[in-house]
């Protein structure tokens, strides 16, 4: 008796496997063209077989948002590991651009305003509290980490989203001398580690 792939496919379905066909969709044709519709085509199922895992479009995006959020912690936690200081700083600076290059689309959905804020910023807890660290151990008071790490984030944040966007890519081969990203990215690496350092003096 022959086996109908669809039927042995939707046998199979559950929540992480609509989950990493909702991520492949994202990476490939970005975080706005993930519906139900298009999940559901996505995976060869019907769009009422989706409810069972996930309980709309919103829930959906949500859990997107905050597995992008736990992958790019992990990333950046595995960095932090063995440094401290402007040199962990670094490492975490690099970590970041890493994971926006490797997942653009998942980066530029987890910097949108999260869906599900509490369980975004649970997930969000190895990545603050690396960058917590680093930022501590460069010689900065307990009352100005918030401040210096979320500045140190917006001058990153600013350059790799502009970077992931394909913003760059028409400036590279303009100019007689071409661009050089690389070193680009380390004038903002070297502009925020010298204003952190700057801070832990005052």
């Amino acid at each position: 008796m022959s086996i109908d792939p669809t039927r042995s496919r939707r046998a199979r379905l559950d929540q992480e496997a609509v989950l990493q066909a909702a991520e492949a969709l994202v990476d490939r044709d970005g975080y706005d063209a993930l519906t139900m519709t298009s999940l559901a085509t996505e995976l060869e199922a019907r769009v009422s077989s989706l409810y069972n895992h996930v309980a709309n479009l919103e829930d959906l995006r949500a859990l997107i948002q905050v597995r992008a959020m736990r992958l790019l912690g992990d990333h950046v936690r595995k960095a932090a590991m063995g440094h401290a200081g402007l040199t962990g700083l670094r490492a975490l600076s690099h970590a970041l651009r890493a994971f926006a290059r490797t997942h653009p689309q998942r980066y530029a959905a987890l910097t949108r305003p999260p869906i599900d804020r509490e369980a975004f910023y649970a997930a969000a807890l190895d990545a603050i509290e690396a960058l917590a660290v680093m930022v501590r151990s460069a010689g900065l008071p307990d009352d100005r980490l918030l401040q210096s790490a979320m500045a140190l984030f917006a001058s990153l944040h600013g350059f790799v989203s502009l970077e992931v966007a394909g913003y760059f890519g028409d400036l590279s081969g303009t100019s007689a001398e071409s661009l050089d990203l690389d070193q680009v990215y380390e004038q903002v690496i070297d502009g925020a580690v010298s204003a952190a350092s700057l801070e832990a003096t005052r």
